[in-house]
């Protein structure tokens, strides 16, 4: 009833000022630390950077921490990094600082708390936000050959995000050895319930010819605490339950229960050059098959070079105690250099 209620006020407000947030074109104000202050439209504030249109300049990429102040006539929603949303237009404060003018008064808040700001209304391709990068290798000694491409989307909102992750790695050898190929695919569902907690529904499709692996479809649930949400980082952790079903290499399939724990951190910066470290680790416990466990480890390091270009350097750790097939290699790592946009 609360998220209704809350559904209904959105639209209610956001029509009727519908009609003069049309006729104002682009009148909002951003100060920067110097005192000057610039006329554009609010894009977007995520991961401490503010994305700031404007007629002459285009595009504006500006660091939170380091503005002082934000004005906007149309209505935003702002979340905060405790937790707590605000809907309204943000009018004139003190240094940083907003304030935030809605229904029910108005809120002051510093600016080092606020996290995201999403204009009402805003369509849903500029809600998108990605990255794909693909790299190379060959080695003529061993005549071996490595295509490695990751692709990341992600549709992010105030309440909830949805993520769609693919990754490749392609090996060919000259001499025909065997197979060395992995893929994942990943769709995931997040969703912010309460303050400072996280519910989330994935589903995972994955390949791994070294662990004997032809194909697993897992589908899971998990739910834990946010315990850092800033300009800077983002930590969180969680537990949760998945099935997944497995094809092996020249074994029967079979159907698993496991329990699932997991832990992901991110840093970014967007001085010069920007910076982005992310890092998953899930940890797989079966519960069907008592004793059998896998881990997976990801991270990733991200430089930027050029605007939106970037160098990225990943890693990877697969482990499997008792891998489909018994045969197959237990542990599987790898390291990837790349190239890659975003947008």
């Amino acid at each position: 009833m609360l998220h209704l209620r809350r559904a209904v006020t959105v639209v209610l407000i956001a029509m009727s000022y519908m009609a003069v947030v049309r006729a104002q074109g682009k009148t909002d104000l951003v100060y920067l630390a110097n005192g000057d202050r610039i006329t554009g439209e609010v894009d977007r504030l995520e991961r401490g950077r503010l994305e700031f249109k404007t007629d002459d300049a285009g595009t504006l990429y500006l660091e939170w921490d380091k503005l002082r102040s934000l004005v906007t006539t149309r209505m935003v929603e702002v979340f905060t990094s405790d937790g707590r949303t605000f809907l309204g237009s943000l009018a004139a404060a003190i240094d940083r600082s907003i304030a935030v003018v809605g229904p029910g008064g108005t809120e002051s808040l510093l600016m080092s708390q606020v996290t995201l700001i999403t204009p009402i209304g805003r369509n849903f391709w500029r809600k998108l936000d990605g990255s794909f990068d693909a790299g190379f290798s060959y080695t003529r000694s061993s005549g071996v050959a490595q295509l490695n491409v990751n692709s990341d989307t992600v549709y992010r909102t105030p309440g909830y995000l949805a993520q769609l992750r693919g990754s490749l790695t392609q090996t060919q050898q000259s001499d025909d050895s065997g197979g060395d190929d992995r893929g994942a695919v990943d769709l995931l569902y997040l969703r912010y319930p309460w303050p400072r907690w996280i519910v989330t529904v994935a589903g995972r499709v994955e390949t791994n010819e070294s662990l004997g692996l032809k194909l697993r479809s897992q589908v899971g649930s998990t739910i834990g605490p946010r315990l850092v949400n800033s300009n800077r980082a983002q930590l969180g952790i969680g537990a949760g339950l998945v099935f997944n079903e497995e094809q092996g290499v020249d074994v029967e399939t079979t159907q698993n229960l496991e329990a699932l724990f997991l832990f992901r951190w991110s840093f970014f910066t967007y001085d010069r050059p920007k910076t982005n470290l992310d890092v998953s680790l899930q940890y797989y416990p079966s519960l069907s098959n008592l004793g059998r466990q896998r881990v997976q480890l990801d991270a990733g390091f991200k430089r930027e070079v050029w605007k939106d270009l970037f160098l990225a350097l990943s890693m990877y750790d697969t482990f499997d105690s008792r891998p489909p097939n018994p045969d197959a290699e237990k542990n599987d790592v790898g390291v990837i250099t790349s190239i890659g946009w975003t947008y």
